[in-house]
């Protein structure tokens, strides 16, 4: 089992998501296993949330998954990105496979931080 589907499930028996999301979010990702997805396409988006000091967020996904997982991001993590000045919507906007790996956003305020990266 790929370690998309482990998560998926996870944020189910967690009760993250409900079962027609977690659905939808497996058949997102088994459309995209069986179009044979070059590597390139399968990296991961991560954001990383601390608020003093303390992660409040961690969340990893597929890159090509992250617009249908957006949804399922707590409010208050998007508050806090929103805080920071970071608007997730414009940024998976503006993401494609052609950029490089490493940080898209990298706040830090005292001992409150927010990344955002792909891998």
């Amino acid at each position: 089992m790929s370690e998309e589907r482990k998560r998926i499930l996870e944020m189910l028996a967690e009760g993250k998501v409900s079962p027609e999301e977690a659905d939808d979010l497996l058949n997102t990702l088994e459309r995209s296993e069986t179009r044979g997805v070059p590597e390139r396409a399968r990296r991961l988006l991560k954001v990383r949330i601390r608020e003093a000091g303390t992660e409040k967020v961690n969340i990893t996904l597929p890159l090509s998954l992250a617009r249908v997982a957006l949804k399922f991001v707590p409010a208050e993590a998007k508050k806090e990105l929103e805080e920071q000045g970071v608007d997730i919507e414009d940024l998976l906007s503006s993401v494609s496979n052609e950029l490089p790996e490493g940080k898209l956003v990298d706040i830090k305020d005292g001992d409150d931080s927010v990344e955002i990266y792909i891998e």
